[in-house]
């Protein structure tokens, strides 16, 4: 594979990256400081939900959605990151009623491949029953179970895709990318 060229899975290219947003909001974390103090993923979660919820009816009700939707990316992209040499980047970018959530992260050849495969059933399978399964199956103490993620495609209405980039033998860059109708959720 080139090592610039993009592999794209899922609905990745809804938005195109040159459209104008109505707003955008980018902030950037060391997957580190997320992993020792994961209440930080839900604190980020809700000030972004709230930042962009509140010029909605039901404000509350969108920015406790947006919340969880986004806590799930974020705790997602620490899970799957180089803990101390990586980087996550959260941007937002709003459309009108579309909301654009890119979650970057940097990662091991391992860790990219175990979420790539994770990806692939995710678009492949039906999620009602993949979610089932993985409840059944789920081991207690497994943080990398992809039970979140198929919670999150399961119950609210967004559209995913995942961008995978080689960068060199071990480091490669992830992006999930999610658009949200906020005023669907």
């Amino acid at each position: 594979m080139n090592q610039n060229a993009v592999k794209i899975v899922g609905e990745y290219n809804i938005i195109p990256d040159n459209l104008p947003a109505d707003g955008q909001l980018k902030l950037n974390f060391q997957p580190i400081d997320m992993m020792t103090y994961w209440r930080r993923c839900g604190l980020t979660a809700n000030f972004v939900a709230g930042f962009y919820a509140y010029c909605y009816e039901e404000s509350e009700a969108k920015a406790n959605s947006l919340s969880t939707i986004i806590n799930e990316l974020l705790e997602n992209a620490a899970k799957f990151s180089k803990a101390k040499e990586g980087k996550i980047t959260l941007e937002l970018k709003h459309y009108g009623n579309l909301l654009k959530i890119d979650i970057e992260n940097i990662t091991s050849k391992t860790l990219r491949d175990s979420f790539e495969e994770h990806v692939n059933k995710l678009v492949k399978e039906d999620i009602e029953e993949l979610y089932f399964q993985t409840l059944e199956t789920k081991a207690d103490d497994d943080p990398r179970s992809g039970l979140g993620l198929l919670m999150m495609l399961k119950d609210y209405s967004v559209r995913i895709g995942y961008g995978f980039q080689e960068i060199d033998a071990d480091t490669h860059i992830i992006n999930v990318r999610t658009i949200i109708n906020v005023e669907e959720i």
